[in-house]
């Protein structure tokens, strides 16, 4: 809100507060808002260095969090999607809505866990473990805002508002919350429903009296990453049966339409974000996304982001892989590699047979670039992971095969569906219509950060989505033992 007040007068003592509040309530008929201690602080300086009055920043227009010369820099949001192996953060222009810069990083509490429940067992393990995990999180974020600002031009203390989202165990390190009684049955979360605090609390650097809003989360096991894929997709408004697919190391699913939607999460592991396999990385730079072999030479064509000499494979690019393997021979129906299959690329390395995709000649390493058994046992049980979790939910929902389906993640976008097909990735994959869709949870963050209407929605989404608990459920083991296979491979 513009305001320009009167300036005080000698022998009328009316404090700058006082003349603030009156103006904006003969103005924009605001009553007696709070004000942030920051902006309080700010709040001399800035009206006498406004000459055409001050910008002033309300929340919700029950508290100024800012005040400011007029005209005196933009009005900018940061959402962030907190990943289990990847953090991803999205800079706004609040004014117009247009996404300034995109900035990601591996997530540095890997180094205490790969997976959540691991990092869940450190906090227990030590009463400053939790605040070390938080505080990691907090420079991640930190250096991404930066490297946002740097590159859209701005102050990062002009970012006015943040949104973010993650698993419900991330949600809880985020927020320095104890996440013991996720990991125990019967996995309750301390707060369900989206929660509002401020950046200086959380030691998040940008306007310290921002306030951070986070999503609702469903679940132990399903978070408001989840909340804001659906929210990104409106899964829950279409007509089709939309079946939606996380390719992240939870690996959530939801499944349903307009009638109502199901979700469950499928501790896939880290292997679709690179994790876990010897070559693996994040999808960026370098990363191998595509691969095609030769089904007589077996000789290998590869792909690779923004075409740079090949760093390592990620998740999409593993799926082609593996895809290619089934489709030449290379691997059979168990997901052993075929030893009948006769060519240099084929050989025995340190964690048994591996296949080379890029020679070191042809990358940017001192070593060939391979694809391990034990790498393709990863990718085995995540993929099983998920279509067992898929297939359950969907014969909860009494249907067979869904209408649409939807890949979400940082590698959606480049995974080749006939790729996904080729390794059963998904259920009744043949004959669906497969879109990649990119990071939906980051977009829902988006979304949330830029309208309050959205995250009266997501609350809507996360209060009447229906969660199916896997742990536990013979039927999800006997669909996960038997989705191990590659129905497309050779037996033998």
């Amino acid at each position: 809100f513009r305001v320009e007040g009167p300036p005080p007068v000698l022998g009328r003592v009316t404090a700058d507060k006082e003349r603030l509040l009156s103006a904006l309530s003969a103005g924009y008929g605001i009553k007696n808002p709070a004000i942030d201690s920051q902006a309080l602080k700010d709040l001399p300086n800035s009206l006498r260095s406004g000459a055409r009055g001050v910008d002033v920043i309300l929340f919700q227009r029950k508290e100024i969090i800012h005040v400011r010369p007029a005209g005196k820099g933009g009005f900018f949001g940061v959402a962030f999607d907190m990943g289990t192996t990847t953090v991803a953060a999205c800079l706004i222009d609040l004014v117009s809505g247009r996404k300034i810069a995109v900035t990601a990083a591996m997530n540095p509490q890997i180094h205490f866990g790969e997976d959540i429940l691991t990092r869940i067992h450190f906090c227990n393990k030590g009463k400053d473990h939790l605040g070390l995990l938080q505080s990691r999180m907090m420079v991640c974020m930190n250096d991404l805002i930066r490297d946002a600002a740097q590159v859209a031009g701005i102050d990062a203390t002009h970012i006015l508002e943040a949104a973010v989202v993650g698993n419900t165990a991330m949600h809880h390190l985020f927020a320095g919350v104890i996440p013991k009684y996720l990991a125990e049955a019967p996995y309750t979360p301390v707060f369900q429903k989206g929660e509002y605090m401020k950046a200086r609390d959380l030691k998040l650097e940008i306007s310290p009296s921002a306030y951070v809003y986070l999503l609702p989360v469903k679940a132990g096991f399903v978070g408001s990453d989840a909340i804001a894929c659906a929210l990104a997709t409106r899964i829950h408004r279409r007509k089709p049966a939309t079946l939606l697919i996380d390719l992240g190391t939870n690996g959530e699913i939801l499944f349903g339409n307009n009638k109502g939607v199901i979700c469950c999460s499928t501790a896939a592991g880290p292997a679709f974000e690179g994790g876990h396999i010897r070559f693996g990385m994040r999808a960026a730079a370098g990363a191998i996304d595509r691969v095609r072999i030769d089904p007589v030479t077996y000789e290998v064509r590869f792909r690779t982001i923004l075409e740079k000499r090949a760093l390592g494979i990620c998740g999409s690019g593993i799926i082609s892989a593996a895809a290619e393997m089934v489709r030449t021979g290379i691997i059979l129906a168990n997901g052993r590699f075929n030893d009948a299959i006769k060519t240099p690329r084929l050989r025995p390395g340190q964690d048994g047979n591996e296949f080379v995709l890029v020679w070191k000649s042809e990358a940017d390493l001192k070593e060939d670039i391979v694809l391990s058994g034990k790498d393709l046992s990863e990718l085995q049980m995540a993929k099983a992971a998920l279509h067992a979790g898929a297939q359950l939910i969907m014969e909860k929902a009494g249907m067979v095969k869904p209408d649409l389906i939807l890949l979400a993640g940082a590698g959606g976008n480049y995974v080749e569906p006939l790729d996904a097909c080729a390794i059963d990735l998904i259920p009744g994959c043949s004959t669906t219509s497969v879109i990649g869709i990119g990071n939906a949870a980051l977009h829902g963050a988006c979304l949330a950060l830029m309208d309050k209407n959205q995250r009266r929605e997501a609350e809507r989404i996360a209060s009447h989505m229906e969660y199916v608990e896997l742990s536990g459920l013979s039927r999800f083991q006997d669909l996960f033992v038997s989705s191990l296979f590659y129905s497309q491979a050779r037996d033998r």
